[in-house]
């Protein structure tokens, strides 16, 4: 009996570490279950957290550019402050933030946010354009210029060639809104060699050019963006004014009935009776009878008198015009038209035509006097570009 208490103990530790063994893999199994469990919904709450957040930011995103585009800007501001609180700082939602400040008119914190945006970022176009548009409207033109040129040199997410040359745009309106003519002039040049081939592009470089001064520049772009779009009445009577300053007055004429044929308006009326009556003033022209040449230089004496016996009424002893410059005017007239109802042959008429230019300004540029009408403005057009208009 003693002999089998040993095998038997035997087999019970055999039994029990067999045991052991077999349940050690189990716990480990389960344990490891439980840990995979417990991190994959720690990992899905998480997940479902960031993507609340995510649409919590959105939401409040959309509510501010919404009110942006409703001119809201204070109620901007709010939601996209929100917006920020899900979104850990988003540098998108940040430059929004800085376009509803300076909506709102808070330029100082617009500047602050931009700023530190463009830190991160100092070759990012669209925050650089931001900041140039700050700087303009406070008279800041080094600043300006600067930022300028680092939106047109910047970077860009999407169509950056498009992008650049409308930053170009900005910065050529904005050098001539100060008279900074040659600086306009001359980014307005760079901007022609790679400008994109539209109606649009070619009317707008014509209307800058105009505005430059430079009609014949002008004219060649609205010609060139007419070639484009024939019914663009803006453009049809921007040629006609530029036609019309360059003397070109059978030109201008007819783009002036192009464009009121198209639109119809006050001011093409005006430009059109004013380039018909400047023509038919003119006694510059070279083929043209001793007759017509008289009648015409007649015609604007008359207009300047009546012009001088208005403004004499007006003036009443004003500083402007005394009474010695209307008396002196008064005289001057008398003799000229003394001379030109004595003339008879054309040479008389033509040797006339320098004297009666200079009394004619002197007599329509007198200050202090009434709104020159269609024949005042006529007058002046062509006797003030007398030395251009020989015959």
């Amino acid at each position: 009996m003693g002999d089998n208490r040993f095998p038997n103990s035997f087999s019970r530790l055999l039994n029990s570490r067999a045991a052991s063994i077999f349940r050690r893999p189990v716990y480990i199994f389960w344990l490891s279950l439980l840990a995979i469990t417990f991190f994959a919904l720690t990992f899905g709450l998480n997940r479902l957290y960031a993507q609340k957040q995510q649409q919590l930011s959105r939401y409040w995103y959309g509510r501010a550019q919404a009110a942006l585009e409703s001119h809201q800007a204070d109620e901007a501001i709010s939601d996209l402050r929100t917006a920020l609180v899900y979104s850990h700082d988003r540098p998108q939602y940040l430059f929004s933030l800085a376009q509803a400040l300076e909506a709102a008119g808070r330029i100082t914190e617009a500047r602050s946010y931009l700023l530190s945006l463009l830190e991160d970022e100092p070759g990012n176009g669209p925050y650089n354009l931001q900041l140039a548009r700050l700087a303009a409207k406070e008279n800041d033109v080094s600043h300006a210029m600067r930022y300028f040129n680092g939106a047109i040199y910047g970077a860009w997410e999407s169509d950056p060639i498009s992008k650049r040359q409308q930053a170009r745009q900005e910065l050529v309106s904005y050098l001539l809104e100060k008279g900074m003519n040659t600086q306009a002039r001359g980014e307005l040049l760079t901007f022609t060699t790679d400008m994109p081939k539209t109606a649009q592009s070619e009317f707008w470089v014509a209307n800058a050019f105009s505005r430059l001064g430079d009609d014949s520049s002008a004219l060649q772009f609205y010609k060139a963006g007419l070639r484009l779009d024939r019914r663009n009445a803006g453009a049809m009577l921007g040629a006609g004014e530029s036609s019309f300053r360059l003397l070109r007055y059978h030109e201008a004429l007819n783009y002036f009935k192009a464009a009121l044929a198209l639109r119809p308006d006050a001011t093409t009326s005006g430009w059109l009776q004013l380039t018909s009556m400047t023509m038919d003033l003119n006694p510059f022209q070279s083929q043209m009878s001793a007759v017509e040449r008289r009648h015409r230089l007649i015609l604007a004496m008359d207009i300047a008198d009546q012009r001088l016996r208005a403004c004499t009424q007006l003036q009443n002893g004003s500083s402007a015009n005394s009474p010695s410059t209307s008396q002196s005017l008064r005289a001057q007239w008398i003799q000229l038209n003394d001379q030109l109802q004595n003339a008879r042959s054309d040479s008389d008429v033509v040797q006339l035509l320098a004297p009666a230019a200079n009394l004619i300004v002197n007599i329509e540029k007198q200050n202090r006097c009434s709104a020159p009408a269609v024949g005042d403005q006529a007058l002046l057009q062509i006797y003030a570009n007398a030395e251009e208009l020989q015959p």
